[in-house]
């Protein structure tokens, strides 16, 4: 049997010499091997359509869209038969080819017009869901909602009802989305999706006894079981749970420790929680609560500022930090914390207040030394930046101290010591890209050192005549 690509060149090449009806021969002679191949529909289909066989193009071009969904020749090629053929058809397809060229919003009235163009309730449900899937993409959440309620009742499942819910959540109204799980109970009684989703909503919204009737999971029966107060019979059911490797356990398990104010235990299966999701917020408020239990306010804040963290609340968080910080006015951690949210939201001078405040308790603490100078310089408060920049400088090991010393004292025209700062920073760094530009510099000041020499001398005898 020959290789299909043997069979397309084959059939170009009858084509290029315009025996259409040959070429279209030799593809249908191979349809069982080529029919899973977009290249060689594509080519049958041309083929079809060169012949005028129009029900054989169609055929074709159909099956390339099963094969290849997104192939905008193929329901650009469909669309123009359609026009002749069906006018659902046309609309519909009007609409993908538009989806396809990013243009989502105006593929929203070739749906409503297919619809209008069928009387076949199949045919109007599949472009309701399209049209609906389209409000979605372009954001409007109501309108597509509007579309998905005409077919929930025909959807044969309660996938429609759920989507719905789903969208609703999103605009954050869990009320119609629990009257829209309702209505799916009403036809879909047994479906544990709808149920279990409910049950969720219901816990969320403070209705535990709803809750109760319809959980199904061991894991939310649990949560519902410590919301009540029954961590007797709670902690029966952790301990029955056959999947215990996963965060949602470890949270429910630290939940009835806490209940029962076992604080090591609860500890612990807080830090289970985390391996699973590190950076979750309950797991901050947690810990938050137990240190609050434990009396220890200052951890306690910590941990509540870290979770405003987690959440994107910054400035919650730096407020949380702060009390922290005045709690215990000593912890270099906390004081590092403040720092780096000023930092972040660019609070520059808050940042060099914590700064410091951290010298105070690290004095040789380098960034703060450099970060300080840098505050300072940018000020152009240069004799102010110097002091942190030499003191920087004593204990730092890396070059772009030095650059920064250097470029300061040259800014306090202070050559013979901006110089020196220069060779410190040439001799960490030899390959640095501003070797060549320091060298220059270097160069310059040199000029500048008998200048810098003589008014020394003349400080010197003025000071003697003074004295005198």
């Amino acid at each position: 049997m020959a290789d299909i690509n043997a069979i397309l060149e084959r059939a170009q090449a009858l084509t290029d010499e315009e025996k259409f009806e040959e070429a279209y021969n030799v593809l249908t002679a191979a349809y069982n091997q080529g029919k899973n191949n977009a290249e060689y529909l594509e080519k049958m289909a041309l083929a079809a359509q060169t012949l005028e066989k129009t029900e054989e193009a169609t055929k074709y071009w159909e099956e390339l869209i099963e094969v290849a969904p997104n192939s905008i020749v193929a329901y650009s090629e469909l669309q123009d038969i359609y026009n002749k053929t069906n006018r659902y058809k046309y609309y519909l397809t009007r609409a993908k080819v538009k989806t396809l060229n990013n243009q989502v919003s105006q593929s929203i009235p070739d749906y409503k017009k297919a619809i209008d163009n069928t009387q076949d309730i199949k045919e109007k449900d599949d472009a309701e869901v399209l049209m609906a899937r389209a409000y979605e993409y372009i954001g409007k959440p109501l309108n597509a909602i509007d579309e998905y309620y005409k077919i929930a009742s025909r959807a044969g499942s309660a996938d429609i009802h759920l989507k719905i819910a789903d969208l609703y959540i999103q605009g954050n109204d869990k009320f119609s989305a629990i009257n829209a799980l309702q209505q799916a109970l009403e036809h879909y009684p047994d479906d544990n999706r709808v149920k279990e989703f409910l049950a969720k909503l219901y816990v969320e919204t403070g209705e535990i006894d709803k809750a109760q009737e319809y959980a199904v999971s061991d894991l939310l029966k649990i949560k519902i079981k410590l919301m009540q107060g029954n961590n007797s019979e709670a902690f029966e059911l952790l301990q029955n749970v056959s999947d215990k490797n996963n965060g949602e356990y470890h949270k429910l398990l630290a939940e009835y420790y806490y209940n029962n104010k076992d604080w090591d235990n609860c500890n612990k299966a807080i830090d289970d929680f985390a391996k699973f999701e590190p950076v979750h917020p309950l797991i901050f408020q947690m810990r938050s609560l137990v240190c609050e239990s434990n009396n220890d306010m200052h951890a306690a804040h910590v941990n509540r500022a870290k979770m405003y963290l987690a959440k994107g609340q910054e400035d919650v968080s730096l407020h949380e930090f702060m009390l922290a910080h005045n709690i215990d006015k000593n912890n270099i951690q906390t004081i590092e914390d403040i720092i780096a949210l000023c930092e972040n939201n660019g609070e520059k001078h808050t940042a060099a207040e914590f700064y410091e405040k951290l010298l105070a308790l690290d004095p040789k603490n380098e960034r703060a030394l450099v970060k300080s100078g840098d505050f300072y310089f940018d000020l152009g408060e240069y004799q102010t930046a110097s002091k942190y920049y030499e003191r920087a400088a004593e204990v730092s090991r890396l070059s772009e101290t030095f650059l920064k010393a250097g470029k300061c004292f040259e800014k306090l025209k202070k050559e013979k010591i901006a110089k020196e700062y220069y060779e410190k920073y040439l001799a960490k760094a030899p390959m640095s890209a501003e070797v060549e530009l320091i060298k220059a510099k270097m160069a310059k000041l040199s000029d500048k050192d008998v200048t810098e020499s003589d008014e020394g001398f003349l400080e010197k005898i003025l000071g003697f005549f003074s004295k005198k």
